[in-house]
């Protein structure tokens, strides 16, 4: 048996092997998925790219999945190890004739955790549009089949040929995106953390030495090795790439990158060994996109960032001549927002990082590509580049663990509360509810309702649910975010502040008030994960 409730997630289908995801349930996914294709698009057999991470179960769901896809009348086109973006770049390429993609990845999880995310062609905006388990695939499996008959043999989880090269494709679009990498010297350093990303070592050295440059690509944690023995599949967590950051230092490298689990993020550290956040690199990349944008004669170009990303953002945003517009988090929403406002870049501050054009894929080794493009055009250090940009204290992420009898119901609660007490005029501050409850202080003449502040586009999104525009002329003393998570029984909070001493103890208020409240309603919160209010 498989949890019935992971086809109910909104983004992917996500768990523990072999508990909550196994081979069955893939099995129906990839035959959900198929259906879904075919009846969006009129395909009778769509050619869907399958791919798949270096975890220890991902062999076996990938090949449930390509069966799946068969039984139900799709063409698998199975590329095997493979990069969430090499994925989804392949399908808005349209390689083979695909029009949909299937990765099969627990992202960031740890290594008992695996998953399967999707998404399809949209050829009217020429984006990739996520198939999501709740809206499309549930009730295709809900409806299932009256016979109780097992599938006719399906097919081999292996090309015909090795013909697709993907991965190969793929690495050699990213490096096009600069021109400047046969000048490029010195030594970098990649963290795929053993997880997929590690296949872009010998890619990057490849195309690299196709262009005649000298530099030298270096590696840590290169092997793929779903244990992920040597360090978190998550890089974002403090003090997770400290043999990056001190590899970078030995080997007097220019920068060292870390990618995620499935290589769609990535995470920089500069030649002195500094951790580039999520945010900081989200400004600088969004930066250099309105550059670009303004250079071809475009107007106020738009960058979409996340709810919960630093502030820093909508200011460099503002500064160089964009438009600065929040989203909800989540990729889901993010893509959208890119499309409905015609963004020149968009991205996270978990370092998701997105390109309207191509196709609003977010790509970890785009970003590096971008990054280093921007370093080789300056000519200055990592640091020095980076060095105008100054972001605001920060808590960082700070994980609480509810537990309660209903954790979704404790969560709606804690935030309905504190939105009712930020509303009290006494708070003086915006109340913001695009994504868990936004409290911006303080308020001020110019922008009388949260709806003047952040502007919903009527005409793309008249609910203003999915995304809001930043007006111009505000930027807040402080501001806070607490959200729910989709996925696990934990509420994430966020607070920056001009001042450091303003972050330490309003993050130490918002802990213990939840703590509390928690207690009050027989419940209890945990703090798992204390961000930046922590050293590692």
């Amino acid at each position: 048996m498989f949890d019935r409730s992971l086809m109910q997630r909104k983004a992917d289908v996500r768990g523990i092997y072999p508990n909550q995801i196994n081979e069955e349930l893939a099995w129906f996914v990839g035959q959900c998925i198929t259906k879904h294709v075919a009846q969006a698009t009129g395909e009778s057999e769509p050619h869907i790219i399958v791919g798949r991470d270096g975890r220890i179960s991902s062999p076996a769901l990938y090949s449930s999945v390509v069966q799946g896809i068969a039984a139900a009348g799709g063409v698998p086109l199975p590329c095997g190890l493979a990069t969430t973006d090499m994925v989804q770049w392949g399908v808005g390429e349209q390689l083979d004739g695909a029009i949909a993609g299937v990765m099969i990845t627990a992202s960031h999880n740890p290594g008992e955790y695996n998953g399967i995310k999707a998404v399809l062609l949209n050829k009217k905006t020429g984006g990739l549009d996520m198939i999501s388990p709740a809206a499309h695939l549930d009730p295709l499996f809900a409806a299932g089949s009256s016979s109780g008959a097992a599938a006719a043999p399906a097919c081999a989880p292996f090309p015909c040929g090795p013909n697709l090269q993907l991965q190969e494709k793929f690495t050699e679009a990213a490096c096009q995106r600069s021109t400047r990498l046969p000048q490029a010297k010195g030594r970098i350093v990649l963290d795929p953390g053993n997880g997929v990303g590690g296949l872009f070592v010998p890619l990057l050295k490849q195309a690299l030495a196709a262009r005649q440059s000298s530099v030298e690509v270096h590696a840590v944690a290169e092997r793929i090795d779903g244990t992920f023995p040597t360090r978190p599949s998550n890089p974002g967590l403090p003090g997770a790439v400290k043999l990056l950051q001190r590899t970078v230092v030995e080997l007097g490298a220019h920068f060292g990158a870390a990618f995620d689990g499935d290589a769609d993020r990535v995470f920089m550290v500069d030649e002195r060994g500094q951790f580039v956040s999520g945010s900081l690199l989200l400004a600088a990349l969004g930066q250099n996109a309105i550059r670009k944008a303004l250079a071809t004669g475009r107007k106020y170009p738009a960058v979409v960032y996340s709810a919960v990303s630093s502030w820093l953002v909508v200011e460099t945003v503002r500064k160089a001549g964009g438009r600065p517009v929040v989203s909800r988090v989540g990729q889901d929403a993010l893509k959208v927002a890119l499309i409905k406002t015609d963004a020149a870049f968009g991205g996270e501050s978990s370092a998701h990082y997105n390109y309207p054009e191509s196709y609003g894929l977010d790509s970890g080794l785009f970003s590096l590509v971008d990054f280093w493009d921007m370093l080789l055009a300056s000519g200055k250090s990592c640091s020095e580049l980076l060095s105008s940009l100054a972001p605001w204290p920060s808590s960082g992420e700070v994980n609480l663990r509810i537990e309660s009898a209903d954790w979704k119901k404790t969560s709606k609660q804690i935030i309905d509360a504190l939105t009712r007490q930020y509303n009290d005029p006494v708070e003086d501050a915006y109340v913001f509810e695009l994504d868990g409850v936004g409290v911006f202080h303080p308020r001020t003449p110019q922008f009388q309702t949260v709806d003047d502040l952040f502007q919903i586009d009527k005409p793309n999104d008249p609910t203003g649910t999915t995304y809001r525009t930043v007006a111009d002329g505000y930027t807040p003393k402080w501001w806070l975010n607490v959200r729910a998570s989709n996925n696990e029984p934990l509420l994430r909070l966020n607070v920056e502040a001009q001042s450091a001493a303003d972050v330490t103890g309003r993050s130490d208020t918002l802990i213990s008030w939840v703590q509390q409240f928690c207690e009050a309603h027989n419940a209890k919160a945990q703090v798992e994960d204390w961000g930046n209010l922590r050293s590692a």
